[in-house]
């Protein structure tokens, strides 16, 4: 059978020397093809890769001197200890059409897994909750650069109730198939073991008026079961029992919101509170108000004594909320006028200004005024004086 021009042939040779005399001989040729194929490319190197990281098997390819040839790949698995470890073998082998064969290439690929699965879903890390609303765990997702089945191994703990507060931990680990874990995720719960808090509308008292008290269980919301303990928050003093007084013996609880917590059991797994705020001002308390006093003679010759008509207390505007200063000549002629008068920014320093027959800004004369003063009080009455005012420069 004869491949690519292989196979045996005869050669006839005549020579003639043109005199009638010529030779014949003949000559036996065997074409065989004896040399085999050879690649084109050197197979990739050993790798250790990681099961997700495997390349794709390389295309290799041949030449022979008789004619085209196909360079046949294969793969071979040998499993390793877990799913996810294992060693490909792949060849590439080639043969001419007179069964002549290149040597084998080989590459030996070692695939590992040596990383644990990875967190994607989100976990609140650090919760703080009342004991009736303690979320239940959630299911964490987790996934691997392998493919595989992943479990998840989940762990919760708790801690002793300490001042009506306890923790619960919960810890989760995920492994792959082969036995690599994931870091710990850590859920911590913060448990407050009331249940329920309501504040009520503020309730007010002034801490002057003597005989005024409130009585806590009369600030609940209608319906709050009785028999509950009542918790002074801020350990305030003025309560007796479930009686507040700020008044406190004469020693007065400063002004400021206070609150008082009423915890009771409802019946359910965890007791609930009402937080009762008490708002404690000084609205009853008199004002400290001092007297108006006029200071009906002043000296404004610039020796920074006496420079001005003082009114004493006249600038506080709270106890005396309103006022109006006239100031009229020997011959009756407004020379200074203002509301509000204050002893700073408005006040009477012997500068005139009138307007009528005094020039305006124009220094007064040394002598004897008339002064009109009107103001009220924080009762709402209404007071007017008018007296001698004297200056001297």
């Amino acid at each position: 059978m004869v491949y690519n021009n292989q196979g045996a042939y005869t050669i006839t040779w005549t020579f003639d020397n043109n005199n009638g005399f010529f030779q014949v001989l003949t000559q036996n040729v065997i074409v065989d093809d004896m040399i085999a194929p050879t690649f084109d490319q050197v197979a990739p190197a050993d790798l250790e890769v990681s099961c997700d990281n495997i390349p794709p098997m390389a295309v290799l390819t041949a030449t022979d001197a008789c004619g085209p040839v196909t360079v046949v790949p294969n793969e071979q698995i040998t499993p390793g200890d877990c799913p996810n470890r294992y060693t490909i073998t792949r060849t590439w082998d080639v043969t001419d059409a007179n069964g002549n064969a290149a040597p084998t290439q080989t590459q030996i690929i070692t695939v590992v897994d040596n990383a644990g699965p990875v967190l994607t879903s989100t976990i609140d890390l650090k919760l703080q909750v009342n004991c009736a609303s303690i979320p239940d765990a959630p299911e964490p997702v987790f996934v691997d650069n392998c493919s595989g089945v992943i479990t998840v191994a989940f762990e919760e703990t708790q801690t002793e109730v300490i001042n009506n507060q306890y923790s619960i931990t919960r810890t989760w680990i995920a492994k792959d198939a082969c036995g690599n874990a994931s870091e710990e995720i850590e859920q911590v719960i913060y448990v407050d073991v009331i249940a329920e808090i309501v504040a009520t509308e503020n309730s007010e008292i002034c801490n002057a008026a003597e005989f005024d008290v409130i009585e806590l269980p009369e600030e609940l919301p209608a319906g709050t079961p009785t028999g509950g303990t009542w918790i002074n928050v801020d350990n305030v003093a003025g309560l007796t029992g479930t009686t507040f007084s700020p008044y406190n013996g004469g020693t007065l609880v400063p002004v400021g919101n206070y609150t008082f917590s009423y915890v009771y059991n409802d019946g359910t797994a965890c007791p609930s509170r009402v937080n009762v705020i008490i708002n404690v001002n000084d609205i009853c308390k008199p004002l400290d108000c001092g007297n108006i006093i006029v200071h009906n003679a002043f000296t404004p010759n610039g020796d920074g004594v006496n420079e001005y008509f003082d009114i004493e207390n006249i600038e506080n505007f709270v106890c005396y909320p309103t006022n109006k200063v006239e100031i009229y000549n020997r011959w009756g002629v407004l020379v200074y006028e203002t509301e509000q008068y204050d002893n700073a920014l408005r006040r009477f320093e012997g500068i005139s200004e009138g307007r009528v027959t005094v020039d305006k800004s124009a220094e007064l004369p040394t002598g004897t005024y008339f002064y009109i003063l009107q103001y009220t009080t924080s009762d709402g009455d209404t007071i007017s004086e008018s007296k001698y005012l004297y200056l001297t420069r």
